[in-house]
C-alpha cells in the first residue's frame, strides 16, 4: 500500500504536468476561459435556488451561499470518479506501450478537480461578502476539510478505475449513483430541518452528510464541523486503503487486461 504513495511522490513532476496540461485543455480556446471554473456552479447554483426557494418556497436563511459551498465540493468528487472511471480502460494503447505506474492516471483526475475547486473558491468569497456572512476563524478548518475529502475522492477514484477496467458499465451506472447520492445528501436542505433526531445519526453515515454539513457550518454557519466528520475521515481511509492495495494486487495485470 505505502509503496504506491511512494511511486506518486517520486513521479511526482509527471503528475503536475498531466495536471496542468488538464487545466489547459480545459480552458483553451474558451472566451472567457478559467472564468468558467467561476461561472459554471454559479449558474448551477441559480437553477437550484429557482427551484427550491422561488418555485417551491423552502431553503434556509443564507441557503444561495449555503448551497453554493456543498455544490464546490460535489462539483470536485463529481468530476473526479467520472473521468478517473474510465482513465485507465481507456488508455490501453499508453499502458501497453510505455512504462509508468499506472496509479498516475487516476489521481491525474483527482488532483486536477482539486485544482479547479481551489478556483471555483474564488466565487464564495464575493458571494459570503453579498449575504454579510460574518468571516470567523472556523473558516480555519478549510484545509482540514478538504484533506479530508481529497483522501475519501482519491480512495473512491481509485477503486472505481480498477473496476472499470473489468466493468464497462461502471461509468452508466455511476451518472444514476451519483445523482441519486447527491439528492440523498444535504446540499439542497439543512439536516436540522429535514432529517428527525433520531434518524441523523444513520443519515450521518453518507460521508457526504458530514462533509457537506462540515463546509456549510465553516464557511457561512461560522460553526466548527460536527463529530461526524470523523465517519467521512474513515470512510476516506478505508477506501484509499482498500484502493492502493487493488493497485497493488492488479497493476501488473493491466496492460493485458485492458
Amino acid at each position: 500500500m505505502f509503496r504506491q504513495l511512494r511511486t506518486l511522490f517520486a513521479w511526482r513532476a509527471l503528475l503536475v504536468h498531466l495536471v496542468r496540461a488538464d487545466l489547459q485543455v480545459a480552458y483553451r480556446n474558451k472566451v472567457l476561459g478559467f472564468l468558467w471554473s467561476l461561472l459554471d456552479p454559479l449558474m448551477l447554483m441559480a437553477v437550484y435556488v429557482l427551484l427550491v426557494q422561488v418555485i417551491f418556497k423552502r431553503g434556509e436563511p443564507l441557503f444561495p451561499v449555503l448551497l453554493f459551498s456543498a455544490l464546490l465540493a460535489w462539483r470536485w468528487f463529481l468530476y473526479s470518479t467520472q473521468k478517473a472511471t474510465m482513465s485507465i480502460a481507456t488508455k490501453d494503447r499508453l499502458i501497453q506501450t510505455v512504462a509508468f505506474p499506472r496509479i498516475i492516471l487516476p489521481t491525474q483526475h483527482v488532483a486536477t478537480g482539486l485544482m479547479k475547486y481551489l478556483f471555483s473558491l474564488g466565487a464564495l468569497v464575493p458571494m459570503l461578502l453579498l449575504f454579510r456572512v460574518t468571516f470567523t476563524a472556523q473558516m480555519l478548518w478549510l484545509p482540514v476539510i478538504v484533506f479530508i475529502q481529497l483522501i475519501f475522492t482519491l480512495g473512491f477514484a481509485l477503486i472505481c478505475s480498477i473496476v472499470g477496467v473489468y466493468f464497462r458499465d461502471l461509468q452508466n451506472i455511476l451518472v444514476f449513483t451519483l445523482r441519486i447520492w447527491f439528492y440523498l445528501s444535504p446540499a439542497l436542505f439543512s439536516i436540522a430541518d429535514r432529517i428527525p433526531p433520531y434518524l441523523r445519526p444513520i443519515y450521518m453515515l453518507n460521508p457526504f452528510s458530514s462533509l457537506f454539513n462540515a463546509y456549510k457550518n465553516i464557511l457561512v454557519r461560522g460553526t466548527p464541523p460536527s463529530v461526524y466528520i470523523w465517519v467521512a475521515l474513515g470512510f476516506g481511509v478505508a477506501f484509499l486503503g482498500f484502493g492502493l492495495w487493488l493497485f497493488d494486487k492488479m497493476e501488473h495485470r493491466l496492460a493485458k487486461d485492458v
